[in-house]
């Protein structure tokens, strides 16, 4: 959704059709999960899907204000942002709660808040910040690194907390950064690793890596007779 200078809304409504389907469809896997056959109080918040139910709601009001701040807030306390919410993901080592063998939440009262998520948000800010900034050229190695740093920070904190699903969202990154002129090289770097732990969970770790190796040799002659044949043209 893209907001114009004149404060008036302009919305994608892809996004938006998008989002509430996603959220629509995520409330009523909660409620046929928990349905039990008697009357529904959607509301009760004893039971999950009620309490889903009222976070949608705030999530509306949520949208809603942080349209409403100026876009160049987020560019201006974008670092702040991320560092904060850094150090929350740092702070779930000392104060974290365990739910399902992950110390990803914090426990307020009787409801429980997972920082990663808005880490998720911090951390586009904060490449975004990064690769618009006029001395930052994506095809650069030491800003290639400086990027990565950024996505790898997070990515490693919540990995420690045992939180594998949201670590694996940062490698998205990755494919934002080759829209804006990532070398392929990198993405296919990603490819093959993401490949390798697929097949690593059908032939195990050994098998695996004789087969990277003679994947890896294969290629290594295949790159070098193509380019012996590109010299010889």
């Amino acid at each position: 959704m893209v907001r114009n200078t004149n404060r008036h809304f302009k919305f994608d409504w892809i996004t938006v059709i998008l989002f509430f389907l996603l959220v629509g469809f995520g409330w009523l896997n909660i409620l046929s999960a928990s349905h039990t056959g008697n009357t529904i109080n959607y509301f009760d918040l004893s039971q999950p899907f009620g309490k889903q139910l009222i976070f949608i709601f705030l999530t509306f009001g949520l949208i809603i204000l942080l349209l409403a701040i100026d876009a160049k807030f987020y560019e201006r306390f974008s670092s702040v942002i991320y560092i904060i919410s850094m150090l929350s993901l740092v702070g779930l080592f000392l104060f974290g709660k365990t739910v399902n063998g992950a110390t990803s939440w914090y426990a307020i009262g009787g409801m429980t808040l997972q920082p990663s998520e808005f880490a998720k948000t911090a951390t586009a800010l904060a490449v975004a910040k990064y690769i618009s900034d006029l001395n930052t050229n994506i095809n650069s190695f030491k800003d290639q690194i400086r990027t990565f740093v950024i996505i790898i920070i997070p990515a490693i904190l919540v990995l420690l907390q045992n939180d594998t699903g949201s670590t694996i969202v940062y490698a998205a990154f990755f494919f934002v950064l080759y829209r804006e002129g990532l070398p392929k090289y990198y993405l296919t770097i990603g490819v093959y690793i993401i490949l390798l732990s697929i097949i690593s969970l059908k032939f195990g770790p050994t098998k695996t890596s004789i087969l990277a190796l003679l994947f890896l040799i294969g290629f290594h002659f295949f790159v070098i007779r193509f380019v012996d044949n590109f010299h010889n043209l």
